[in-house]
């Protein structure tokens, strides 16, 4: 993704875990983005696609383009327009300056439209800690509250192990096998990295279970993933796409179940998987 301004005089300020994420030039086959102060466009002839929250809409226009509101109660209320292909977008927002800066345009809405630009290749975010470990990924999922920040700030004192996030990855299907990517949708810029690496295992966190690692068979594992990742439910046309990836995704990751005490050593458990 690459941001940018026709107003010169626009400076964007920068949340600290996205400073990993920035690269120097327009990615290739990324999503373009500019940027503009304005007031929203009312959503006449709009058709929402999923039902409006608090903090988020989301909408097909009339162009047929994809339309991400952020509404008051995030403020500034802003309004993301994307083309169906995901290559080109364009973001109006009620932006009010301060120190010469307009606050991170995409703030509590980027990982929604990451969501909606990876349905599309069959890819999801998961609600998981991701590590590398010598170039192998691990992934560690499970819903909120199942200790995923604990676990991540446990296992970032294994000597060689990088956290690539505490709370959302990117899975992929990359050249024949699946990667797990970082992400900088997180707190604490020490728990996420831009980097990716081939995924090898799936854990799910179960904080009700003895002690120990229990092997699922494929049907438990998809099960689990389908009900803590987020898919976009509310674009049936993805779905087909997804439920092929998570069928070859059971072809070539091991799916466990992961329980144990809080402040315990988990990493043996792991790594004896």
């Amino acid at each position: 993704m690459w941001m940018g301004s026709s107003n010169t005089s626009l400076k964007v300020s920068i949340p600290d875990c996205h400073k990993k994420f920035i690269i120097t030039g327009p990615p290739q086959g990324g999503l373009m983005l500019t940027v503009e102060k304005g007031l929203l466009p009312k959503n006449e002839g709009w058709q929402s696609l999923a039902y409006p929250s608090e903090t988020r809409e989301i909408w097909k226009d009339n162009q047929g383009r994809f339309v991400f509101v952020v509404p008051e109660i995030s403020p500034p209320r802003r309004c993301l327009f994307v083309d169906p292909d995901f290559k080109l977008g364009h973001i109006i927002g009620e932006f009010q300056p301060k120190n010469g800066c307009i606050p991170y345009p995409l703030e509590n809405i980027e990982i929604i439209i990451f969501i909606n630009w990876l349905a599309g290749m069959g890819d999801i975010i998961l609600h998981a800690v991701g590590i590398d470990i010598d170039g192998h990924g691990y992934c560690f999922a499970g819903a909120s509250h199942t200790g995923k920040s604990t676990l991540a700030a446990s296992l970032q004192k294994v000597p060689g192990i990088t956290i690539l996030g505490e709370d959302n990855l990117v899975l992929r299907y990359l050249q024949g096998r699946f990667w797990i990517y970082g992400t900088p949708w997180h707190q604490n810029p020490d728990m996420c990295d831009a980097k990716g690496v081939p995924l090898e295992k799936i854990f799910f966190l179960d904080k009700t279970g003895n002690p120990g690692v229990s092997a699922l068979n494929p049907v438990e594992g998809i099960s689990q993933i389908l009900q803590t990742a987020f898919v976009p439910y509310y674009r049936p046309e993805t779905l087909p796409g997804i439920l092929q990836r998570m069928d070859q995704l059971t072809e070539q990751v091991s799916f466990y179940k992961l329980s144990y005490q809080l402040g315990t050593d988990a990493w043996k458990l792991i790594y004896g998987a």
